[in-house]
């Protein structure tokens, strides 16, 4: 049971003040006060006059207002008053009207403004529902209703029927929206309401000029939806509308909602036929609009579900990312399911197929996304854990997904490892000026120095690379970022800009270049200092001193005069030049005057090659010691400058002896040094022999005398010095024919006496050796003299023709002596 509350309005004389509020059934209710002027009918036609009353509804104050309205014409009262009577239907209860023509028998029959005012107890009754065909004027109304028209009935005829019609199934929310019975003028027409109107049959042109469908009489549609034919009650046309809401249980509360619903569905009436992923994904979002009860609509949830999961897997990517939109409302255990179907997805298109490229997209969508449902989740969670376990192959991936969608480069924290460099430092592509630019401060935030390097060569100008890398690369421990830039800019470029820099890493690695192509070095400039290390480093890395200088006598002397000027050039390259080629200063102008503005070192080195230079004019007489500077001249004193003189293959052996009679200082060891590293010509030979002899170098002669046999080339000069020889080395020598005359006749029987005395003290006599050997007694001085003076006496008498001959003494000796040396060499030299 409902409870109206009625209220009658007008004017009566002497009691209301104009149009108000004659009675009410609760007279101490302000409401049925407040809503007078609603009442009151404002919407009138265009002379201001009511022919006859007319029925209107709408809502005020939470109440359903249905209001009969009649021209007034009492006595007194001015034309055009009009007489109200309002049935107050709470909002609560209107839902409870299946019919709202069978609140017309509470209406009055006409104007009473003495009516008592009584609230009604309303029974509600089910709906009855309109029989017969709907005919053509009615589908054009209805048809207009769904699509959202602004349309009119023409006259009253069938208005109200119509209306009877639709109301059972008008949903609720439309009804607080509506605007409902007569109408005279378009500009009352609000679109905030929903408006149910039917106007008079001379108003059609007016409202027609205003834009509204006019309803009228002959119409011959037929109603052109399935949510159409439910509306009116049709339950056998309606049939697939009223499957959906057999099936999911929707609660209907819009115009809109009815339409939606009945388009949308389309796709679950084709499950069987492989509808679209996007079809069902737009159904399953309404859904969980409109039913999100998960114990209501189980069996089309359901179904609607596994057409889902079974369309997700070969879905396109832009399918993929609908699903995030997805909130799986009202669906049970649908976020489970779906997510297993999203993780399918991910492991099949993310990083491998036709469509990984083009995944990146994906991976933005999920960063980006303000609320981390299901979806962010089950993507983002996916990504990092592949990620982890990522392949080289996925590199050239993740590069299609940054230069497609920037906004993953800004979000880098979020998804890229930050052991990913390498790889993908490897197959960077070729980048366009902002996705560089984006990526050159991800490489800077995450510390990737390499991929910093390569991607600003990509960027910049060499110089502008450069400076880019050394502002964030300042660990003068680490190059390998420095030499990948190297790698990427022509040597031509990289090295000039080297040299305009302070960090050593650029000169190392310039110097490698130079050292790799030594033409690097052609525009080299001596007074930069930045030039000279990196002429350095390449010099310290293998490359010859003046490999790639075109004319290095001429920048040497450059370098010379820029040192006399005052000022500052590299140490250690003065001295890594003073011991290279062209490092002879025999010609420089100022030569003279440098030696004090060169460090000792390279001093040194200079001065040993100048020398080298000067020495053949020393050798030939044509310089004078005594006309060299005194640095020469300590020069010439230095162990080095010696030892390199000997040491030296480019001066001929020829001067070299020449020289030990020109430099002070070169003496035995040096021609010890002369033997093992030159082989003699005969000239040569002697020259040295005779420089042996003159200096009586006895360790040489040896040197000479052991190597007699297997050096014949230095006989010539072992015969020039050979009387430094001790006798027995001499006797040798003339026993093997090497020298015949190599010790004289004196000076063998002098040997032969001392051994013999050696050997027999007591005289010839001794173990009967003289007569043994065929001699005399009696020729012999034996008696009352000295073995010595014996021994005299004997060889005295051989050597003038007696007996016997020293030969047979010798032998006989032999016979007591056999092991004796001296013997032999004595016997073998008669």
């Amino acid at each position: 049971m409902i409870v109206i509350h009625q209220a009658i309005y007008g004017e009566v004389q002497g009691k209301t003040s104009g149009y108000d509020m004659i009675a009410a059934s609760d007279a101490k209710n302000e409401l049925f006060r407040r809503v007078s002027g609603y009442t009151d009918l404002a919407d009138r036609p265009e002379e201001g006059i009511l022919s006859g009353p007319v029925v209107r509804g709408f809502f005020a104050e939470d109440h359903f207002l249905l209001i009969k309205t009649f021209p007034d014409k009492s006595p007194g009262l001015r034309s055009g008053r009009v007489f109200s009577h309002t049935l107050f239907i709470p909002k609560a209860d209107l839902h409870r009207v299946r019919n709202l023509s069978n609140l017309f028998q509470y209406h009055l029959p006409g104007i009473q403004k003495e009516a008592k005012m009584t609230p009604l107890e309303y029974q509600s009754q089910e709906a009855m529902m309109t029989t017969g065909a709907v005919d053509g004027r009615e589908a054009a109304a209805t048809n207009a209703l769904l699509q959202n028209q602004r349309f009119v009935w023409l006259g009253k005829e069938g208005f109200w029927e119509w209306v009877a019609r639709i109301w059972p199934k008008l949903p609720a929310k439309v009804k607080h929206m509506l605007k409902i019975g007569a109408a005279f003028g378009p500009s009352y027409v609000k679109n905030e309401y929903v408006s149910l109107l039917y106007i008079p049959e001379y108003a059609k042109t007016l409202w027609e000029r205003h834009s509204f469908r006019v309803i009228a009489k002959g119409e011959s549609q037929t109603l052109l939806s399935s949510a159409a034919n439910w509306l009116v009650g049709d339950a056998k046309k309606a049939a697939p509308f009223e499957t959906l809401l057999d099936d999911f249980a929707p609660k209907i509360d819009s115009i809109e909602t009815l339409n939606r619903l009945e388009d949308y569905g389309k796709a679950y009436h084709h499950l069987d036929k492989d509808p679209r992923l996007n079809h069902l994904l737009v159904l399953a979002n309404f859904i969980s609009q409109i039913s999100p009860n998960e114990r209501l609509g189980i069996k089309g949830k359901n179904r609607l579900m596994t057409a889902i999961l079974q369309a997700i897997p070969n879905a396109p990517v832009n399918m993929f990312m609908v699903l995030i939109y997805q909130s799986w409302k009202g669906f049970p255990d649908a976020i489970t399911s779906a997510s297993d179907a999203l993780r399918d997805w991910l492991t099949n298109h993310l990083l491998k197929g036709k469509q990984a490229k083009e995944c990146g997209v994906v991976l933005a969508k999920a960063l980006e996304a303000e609320t981390k449902n299901w979806w962010v989740r089950t993507v983002l969670g996916y990504a990092n854990n592949r990620l982890k376990k990522r392949q080289p192959s996925d590199a050239p991936i993740l590069w299609q997904w940054m230069k497609k969608e920037p906004t993953l480069i800004a979000q880098h924290t979020s998804w890229l490892p930050d052991d990913a460099e390498n790889e993908l430092t490897q197959k960077i592509p070729k980048l366009e000026t902002a996705v560089a630019e984006e990526v050159l401060h991800m490489a800077e935030q995450k510390g990737w120095l390499v991929l910093h390097a390569k991607v600003a060569v990509q960027r910049y100008s060499a110089e502008k690379a450069i400076e880019a890398q050394l502002r964030i690369d300042t660990d003068q421990d680490h190059t390998i970022a420095l030499q990948a830039l190297s790698g990427s800019i022509n040597g031509s470029s990289f090295v000039p800009v080297a040299a305009c820099h302070t960090d050593a890493r650029l000169h190392r690695i310039a110097g490698k270049l130079i050292t790799e192509n030594s033409k690097l070095l052609k525009g080299i400039d001596i007074a930069s200092e930045g030039w000279q290390q990196c002429w350095k480093a390449a010099i310290e890395q293998g490359s010859e001193v003046w490999s790639g200088i075109s004319n290095p006598q001429h920048t040497l002397f450059e370098i010379l005069d820029h040192l006399l000027a005052g000022n500052a050039f590299s140490g250690t390259l003065l001295n890594a030049i003073s011991i290279g080629k062209y490092s002879s200063l025999k010609d420089y102008p100022h030569r003279v005057s440098i030696w004090p503005e060169l460090p000792e070192k390279a001093r040194s080195g200079f001065i040993t090659a100048t020398l080298l230079e000067l020495i053949e004019e020393l050798a030939s007489g044509k310089l004078s010691y005594n006309d060299l500077e005194a640095e020469l001249k300590n020069g010439l004193q230095s162990q080095k400058v010696q030892q390199h003189v000997i040491s030296s293959k480019t001066i001929p052996l020829t001067k070299k002896l020449q020289l030990f009679n020109v430099l002070p200082g070169l003496g035995e060891n040096h021609a010890e040094q002369l033997i093992q590293n030159h082989h003699f010509s005969p000239a040569e030979a002697e020259e040295f022999g005779r420089l042996v002899s003159n200096n009586r170098w006895k360790k040489v002669v040896e040197d000479l005398y052991n190597n007699r046999f297997h050096r014949k080339d230095l006989v010539p000069a072992l015969l020039q010095c050979i009387h430094l020889l001790g006798f027995f080395r001499r006797l040798g020598l003339s026993v093997t024919g090497l020298k015949s005359d190599a010790i004289t006749h004196d000076e063998w029987w002098e040997a032969f006496r001392s051994k013999a005395v050696e050997l027999y003290p007591l005289g010839p006599t001794q173990n009967g050796l003289w007569t043994n050997a065929g001699g005399k007694l009696e020729e012999l001085a034996h008696q009352g003299v000295s073995g010595k003076q014996s021994w005299t006496s004997a060889i005295n008498h051989i050597r003038k023709g007696g007996s016997p001959s020293v030969k047979k003494l010798i032998k006989e000796m032999q016979k007591e002596f056999h092991g004796d040396s001296t013997l032999t060499q004595l016997i073998q030299s008669l």
